[in-house]
C-alpha cells in the first residue's frame, strides 16, 4: 500500500476522527485510526465501544495520489504528532510489518499493529433519514444537556446521563432530559414525519455535528444507533437500550403563577448577589413581589448579599419566596432565548417552569430546595 496526501488534508481528518477514539480503550484497534484506499477513495474511520466516524478522500491526483492499494490501522496519538512534522505532502507506504512516513528527508517507520482484526463497522445501514438544520440540533443538544447528569456517582442511573428523542408520526422531535431534580425539553423540526424513541447518551450526541457540518445534514436513525451523514462523512451513536424515565405527568401540571421579566434583567440580578462561590452553597432566596425581585445568598461564616430588581411583572398569583438552587437557574434560563422570560410556579410550588416567550417549544424545569425553618 502506497499513497501520498496533502498535510492540509490529512491533519483535518485526523483531528476530526480523533473526537471519536479513546487512546485507552482496552480494545487495541479502537485506540487507532484504520486506513483503507482502494482505485476510488481513501476511508478512513475511527471508532470506540459506543460510537464510531468514517472520512471518504476521493482520489483526485492532487490531495490526495494513489500507488498501491491496501490496509492497516495506526495510533490516533502517534499519528496526531508525526503529521505536525511534515510541510506539505505525506506519503504513506506499507512494507511487509512496517509502516513508512515521509516527506523527502523527514522520514519515520512504524512498527504494524497486531492486534487483531479492525471490526467491520457498518455504515451504510441507514433505514430511516430525515433532513434536519445542523446549527439548530447541536443546539437544542447543547440546550437539553442542561438538565443531564454530570455525577459519577455509581448510584446514579445512567439514564440521567441522557436524552431522550422521540416523535409519533411527526415532522416535530422532543428532546427530553432530566437529573430527577430538572427537566429540559425543546422540539425541533424536520422535513417529514417519523416515529421513533430513542435514549442517546448525551455526550455522544455532542459529538454528532462538528464545525465542518454543513447546514443541512442527514439524520438517520433504526433501534441500535443514531447518527448524522453529510458530504464524505458519517458519524454515529449506539443507542441505550434502558427504558427512559416517565415524565408525561410533569406536563400536565397546574401552574397558578406567572412572573415576566427580562431573561437578561434576570440572569444579572443573580450575579449581583453571588460574592462568593462554594461547592457545598448553593442556595439562593428568591422573593417575587409586583415590580419587585429580590434576592439573598448566603454563605455561613462568610457573609450575605441582596440583590433587587424593579423589573419583575405580576400576570397571575400572588407574590410568594422561594428557596433555589442558583446554579441550576442560571444553567436552565441561560438556555433559553433572550428576551421576556416567564416563570411559572406549580400550584403546589414545587415545581418551576422556564419559558422565553421567543420560544415556546423550549421549556426548562426545576424543583425548589427543600425550605428548613
Amino acid at each position: 500500500m502506497k499513497f501520498t496526501i496533502s498535510k492540509s488534508k490529512i491533519d483535518q481528518t485526523i483531528e476530526f476522527l480523533s473526537n471519536y477514539i479513546d487512546s485507552n480503550d482496552t480494545f487495541i484497534p479502537f485506540r487507532c485510526v484504520y486506513f483503507n484506499i482502494d482505485s476510488e477513495k481513501l476511508t478512513l474511520v475511527g471508532a470506540a465501544s459506543t460510537l464510531a466516524a468514517r472520512k471518504i478522500i476521493p482520489i483526485d491526483e492532487k490531495e490526495l495520489k494513489l500507488e498501491k492499494t491496501g490496509n492497516f490501522y495506526l495510533s490516533v496519538t502517534l499519528l496526531k504528532n508525526i503529521i505536525k512534522k511534515f510541510d506539505k505532502e505525506i506519503t504513506f507506504e506499507a512494507k511487509e510489518n512496517l509502516i513508512d512516513i515521509y516527506e523527502g528527508s523527514t522520514f519515520f517507520t512504524l512498527t504494524k499493529i497486531n492486534a487483531g482484526v479492525f471490526p467491520n463497522i457498518q455504515f451504510d445501514d441507514i433505514e430511516n433519514n430525515v433532513e434536519i438544520d445542523s446549527y439548530k440540533f447541536e443546539k437544542v443538544i447543547y440546550d437539553v444537556s442542561t438538565s443531564t447528569s454530570a455525577s459519577n456517582d455509581r448510584l446514579n442511573s445512567l439514564i440521567y446521563k441522557c436524552i431522550n428523542i422521540s416523535a409519533k408520526d411527526s415532522n416535530q422531535l422532543r428532546f427530553l432530559s432530566t437529573d430527577s431534580y430538572r427537566l429540559s425539553s425543546e422540539i425541533i423540526q424536520v422535513n417529514q414525519p417519523v416515529t421513533l424513541d430513542l435514549t442517546i447518551d448525551a455526550k455522544n450526541l455532542k459529538k454528532l455535528i462538528t464545525k465542518d457540518a454543513p447546514e443541512k445534514v442527514t439524520l438517520f436513525f433504526n433501534n441500535n444507533k443514531l447518527g448524522v451523514s453529510y458530504e464524505n462523512t458519517v458519524v454515529w451513536t449506539s443507542v441505550n437500550k434502558t427504558q427512559f424515565v416517565d415524565v408525561s405527568s410533569l406536563f400536565q401540571v397546574k401552574y397558578t403563577r406567572n412572573f415576566k421579566i427580562e431573561r437578561e434583567e434576570f440572569l444579572r440580578t443573580i450575579n449581583k448577589a453571588l460574592f462568593y462561590q462554594t461547592e457545598k452553597d448553593k442556595k439562593m432566596e428568591f422573593y417575587f413581589n409586583n415590580h419587585d425581585l429580590k434576592l439573598i445568598y448566603e454563605v455561613p461564616e462568610v457573609g450575605i448579599a441582596n440583590a433587587e430588581s424593579k423589573a419583575l411583572e405580576i400576570i397571575e398569583g400572588e407574590g410568594l419566596d422561594l428557596h433555589l438552587n442558583y446554579i441550576y437557574v442560571k444553567e436552565a434560563v441561560s438556555a433559553l432565548d433572550p428576551g421576556m422570560l416567564n416563570i411559572f410556579v406549580s400550584q403546589n410550588q414545587d415545581k418551576i417552569l422556564f419559558i422565553s416567550e421567543n420560544d415556546q417549544n423550549h421549556i426548562q424545569l426545576i424543583t425548589p430546595l427543600r425550605k428548613y425553618k
